[in-house]
């Protein structure tokens, strides 16, 4: 790992992974206070370059506020221009935000591209919400097995709410053969994973 002088020095000769890292030790290092000010310039300086994960943090400060004044919208133009270089993260939040209109005009065909594209690196919130989307048909036409395909996904890589969706598709039979042994089953992983929705399911059954 190298010193904040060394990353520095390759930082000020142009190299865009430097960069990036100098604004990510400014702003989430060991050291305090954060700099978010400082770590801005270098991920603005890293951008140009075309860095998606510096994108993606100058996304993040638009959106919580941080170094820079809270918007939605310039978020998720910082988001777009990460995502459109393949980074899983901005792609979500790009969905999140044409899912729900936030930043963006409201377009849930676009959301279901971006969770298919999040999806598809594996990230496990994505694979969630492209599972509701199908589940809905929000965007795109119901498919229940298509919402439990992505469920299943998800559940494997740990999610919560995923696994808790597992037990109401079997409880209620939607996209799978109806199971209540089954269900249970996925309530209680859910559980162990924190989700206190099928906790409160397995101890009053609603």
């Amino acid at each position: 790992m190298e010193t904040t002088a060394v990353l520095r020095r390759l930082a000020l000769a142009g190299n865009a992974d430097a960069q990036f890292r100098m604004g990510y030790r400014l702003a989430l290092g060991r050291h305090r206070p954060r700099r978010w000010c400082q770590a801005i310039v270098w991920w603005r300086r890293a951008a140009t370059k075309g860095h998606a994960r510096a994108f993606f943090y100058l996304g993040t400060c638009y959106g919580f506020g941080q170094g820079v004044p809270r918007s939605a919208a310039r978020a998720m133009r910082f988001y777009e221009q990460a995502a459109r270089r393949g980074d899983e993260s901005a792609q979500y939040n790009l969905a999140l935000g044409y899912r729900d209109g936030k930043g963006v005009a409201r377009a849930p065909r676009r959301a279901v591209y971006w969770f298919q594209r999040a999806a598809e690196q594996n990230d496990a919130d994505a694979l969630r919400d492209l599972g509701v989307c199908y589940y809905e048909g929000l965007g795109t036409r119901q498919n229940w097995r298509a919402a439990v395909q992505c469920y299943r996904l998800a559940a494997r890589l740990g999610d919560a709410r995923a696994l808790c969706n597992l037990g109401f598709c079997y409880r209620d039979g939607v996209g799978v053969r109806r199971s209540p042994a089954k269900a249970r089953q996925w309530f209680r992983r859910a559980t162990r994973a924190g989700n206190r929705r099928a906790k409160d399911i397995l101890l009053h059954g609603s």
